[in-house]
This record gives C-alpha cells, structure tokens and sequence, in this order.
C-alpha cells in the first residue's frame, strides 16, 4: 500500500521541477524545430506546386507552338508539292508539245518522201512502159 508522506510530496516536487526543466530544454526546441520544419515542408510542397504549375504551362505552350508548327510545315508541304505537280505538268504538255511537233515533222517528211518517191516511181514506170512498148512493138514510140 501507499504511504502518504513527505517522501511523496519530495517526489511529486521532483517530478514537477524535472518537467518544467525538460520543457525548456527539450520540449520547446523540439517543438520549435518540428514547426519549422512543417514550415519547411509547407513552403517546399507550395514551391513544387507552383513549379508544377509553371510545368503545366510551359506544357501547354510547348504543345500550342508544337501543333503551330506542324500545321505551318503541313502547308508548307502542301504547297511545294502542289508547286512540284504544276511544274511537272507544265514539263510533261512541253515535252507533248515538243513530240506533237517531231511527229508532225517526221510525218511531213514521211509525206514528202513518199510524195517524192511516188514522183520517181511514175517517172521510172513511164520509162519502163516506153521501153516494153518499144521491145513489143520493135521501134520508138
């Protein structure tokens, strides 16, 4: 059983200076250490949010400029290849032109040729058919 006596109040005495002591010297600066660290820790998670925020924009410019670029290079590319079709066009009616016109030439001299050739096969056939009526008949016609 417990006796109360002098030796309890020494005790409770004891105890009491003994916490008012370890509250100054250990459990102020604790506390106060662990605050600042929460403040720490606050201002840390405020200036990540912000960087994430910061992120977020810097995202979303970097994919506005990306989508801006790719539509610019998107008529960029439309446009010279449709500057390549004209242009091969336009090289494909020359060469026609062109090969309408050697066609034509070789077809006019082909004409001529033959007209010339026609001309030489008369003038020949007529001296062929004097000379066969001439053997046939003995004397010149």
């Amino acid at each position: 059983m417990i006796d109360i006596n002098s030796s309890l109040f020494i005790q409770i005495a004891n105890f009491l200076v003994l916490l008012i002591v370890l509250n100054f010297i250990l459990f102020k600066p604790i506390r106060q250490v662990m605050q600042e660290r929460e403040l720490e820790i606050s201002s840390a998670f405020g200036d990540a949010k912000s960087a994430q925020e910061r992120m977020q924009q810097l995202l979303e410019s970097y994919n506005a400029s990306l989508a801006e670029a790719k539509l610019k290079a998107a008529t960029t590319f439309n446009t010279i290849y449709q500057q390549g079709l004209d242009a091969q066009r336009d090289k494909i009616a020359a060469e026609r032109a062109k090969a309408g016109e050697l066609l034509d030439k070789a077809r006019a001299e082909i004409a001529a040729a033959s007209a010339a050739a026609r001309a030489e096969l008369r003038k020949e056939a007529e001296k062929l058919s004097q000379e066969i009526t001439s053997k046939l008949l003995g004397r010149a016609v």
